[in-house]
């Protein structure tokens, strides 16, 4: 029996790839010192489905997304709620004085806190307790609650509703976006950025950020764009990050590894010490190329029709 795509419903999809959960588990252990046992309890492969309506990918189980334990033991990493970054000017120059804002994550609201300053009525949704907290402690009004929750009291009132690095953490997907599009008056803006799953930094990396429990869909512009079909949206504008200053290691490490397994089939000596030598020159090279370069994010924006 196929599986229902998660963002239509339908059984249009296919198995694209199958990952082992001892994989995953030692990934987070390796990478971030996190236990993440619990969350695969009687399950032994993770499996990535394609929607063949949409493009749009996602793993299988659906019961192996985060808690918030799970999201608390991240918290410790100062990189993980970084206050501004490149999706937070785009968002930041469509919003204008006065609009009636929703950000749906809005983690400890230093996104909502600079729009505040701005003039823009603003209210961020987060399920991170913590985060609520630190946030409030701002002067921002945040709730714990779902998106879900607070459509049905909230129907047709904001002017923009945006997410930041959070569909792709969604298992029940397209009631998220459903919910999302339903408090939008009509002509207002819903901005998502989301992770550029057809950037280098993903296409080479097997990152262990990028998979369950943290991340549970994997977007790119194809999918992005195929969202029209199944809300009442239309597509206004999509943003492709350039590669920023904060994931250069991402573009030097790629770099390196395409130098160095080019001379280990020649020179099996060779490599640590070219790859001592060149790695600043590599660095560099990325910190030139940046702004030619297809980053972390993409964004996208959608007018309620």
């Amino acid at each position: 029996m196929k599986i229902r795509s998660p963002l239509t419903k339908w059984r249009n999809t296919e198995l694209v790839e199958v990952l082992d959960t001892s994989f995953i588990i030692d990934g987070y252990k390796k990478k971030l010192n996190i236990d993440t046992h619990r969350f695969f309890h009687g399950t032994k492969k993770v499996r990535i489905y394609k929607c063949l309506d949409t493009g749009y990918r996602f793993y299988y189980p659906f019961n192996v997304c985060g808690d918030s334990k799970f999201y608390e033991d991240l918290e410790k990493f100062s990189w993980y709620y970084m206050d501004w970054k490149w999706e937070h000017e785009i968002a930041g120059n469509i919003i204008k004085p006065k609009d009636k804002v929703l950000e749906i994550g809005s983690g400890r609201g230093s996104f909502l806190k600079k729009i505040q300053e701005k003039g823009a009525d603003c209210i961020g949704l987060e399920l991170n307790k913590n985060a609520v907290l630190y946030g409030q402690e701002k002067k921002v009004r945040i709730l714990n609650e779902s998106i879900q929750n607070h459509a049905k009291n909230n129907h047709g009132i904001y002017d923009v509703v945006c997410s930041f690095q959070v569909v792709e953490h969604i298992t029940q997907i397209k009631e998220f976006l459903q919910a999302s599009v339903d408090t939008l008056k009509p002509d207002g803006k819903l901005i998502i950025s989301v992770p550029n799953n057809d950037s280098f930094i993903f296409l080479e990396n097997k990152l262990i950020l990028n998979m369950p429990p943290h991340h549970m869909g994997l977007w790119n512009l194809n999918s992005l764009v195929n969202i029209q079909k199944i809300f009442n949206l239309r597509l206004d504008k999509v943003f492709l990050e350039p590669l920023q200053s904060y994931h250069l290691g991402f573009a030097t490490s790629y770099l390196e590894e395409k130098l160095t397994s080019k001379l280990r089939r020649k020179y099996h000596f060779l490599p640590p010490l070219i790859r001592k030598i060149a790695r600043p020159f590599l660095l560099f090279s990325a910190r030139e190329m940046s702004g030619y370069i297809q980053g972390h994010t993409i964004l996208s924006m959608y007018i309620k029709i």
